[in-house]
């Protein structure tokens, strides 16, 4: 199922960021620790186009904040990632009985929107490999690179939306280092 950009007269933010994770379990914190210095970052221009929020993890209260949105960008922690791999994969609403817990996905968060509101903007996943998610407030010295990295990007990206230009956040240009796409062997994991 597809989303498309919420009506652009009923959408009171162009661009909605949710990073979500456990700030106590070390790697795990980074979609939080990209909100935080995503906030610090962007240019005073963008500031009220752009809503971040930061959050342990997804609930159902999210749907009202994507319902007022052009588009959404989750941004989370991955196991299923080499540490400091960073990933952004274009999401589609998914069908799910389950409506809490860590089993609560982006996709089964955009479809509860679209039924309770109407609106379901395009979203995209940004991930970042973790490294630990041992006890601990601090992210690892690779994942906060990463987190930078991903930073970086996203700012260029918002700039560009405001600015009324083509943005794919799933294109990512010198994001990920050298050292893994070597590690990788060939495997296009972007």
């Amino acid at each position: 199922m597809c989303c498309n950009e919420t009506d652009f007269a009923a959408a009171r933010y162009h661009t909605l960021l949710i990073g979500y994770g456990n700030t106590l379990r070390a790697d795990d914190g980074a979609g939080p620790a990209v909100i935080k210095k995503l906030s610090a970052v962007l240019p005073a221009y963008c500031v009220e186009f752009v809503r971040l929020i930061a959050c342990g993890q997804l609930t159902p209260e999210l749907a009202l904040d994507i319902a007022e949105v052009r588009r959404v960008i989750f941004v989370d922690a991955s196991m299923a990632l080499s540490p400091g791999q960073l990933t952004v994969r274009p999401i589609h609403r998914e069908e799910s009985n389950i409506l809490t817990g860590h089993h609560f996905t982006p996709g089964i968060l955009l479809n509860m929107t679209q039924r309770a509101f109407g609106a379901c903007p395009i979203a995209w996943v940004a991930a970042i490999g973790c490294q630990s998610t041992d006890i601990g407030d601090k992210l690892t010295p690779q994942i906060a690179a990463a987190v930078d990295r991903l930073v970086s990007h996203l700012r260029n990206g918002i700039c560009q939306w405001i600015n009324g230009n083509n943005f794919l956040p799933e294109v990512l240009t010198d994001v990920v280092p050298a050292a893994i796409m070597h590690k990788q062997a060939g495997k296009d994991y972007l």
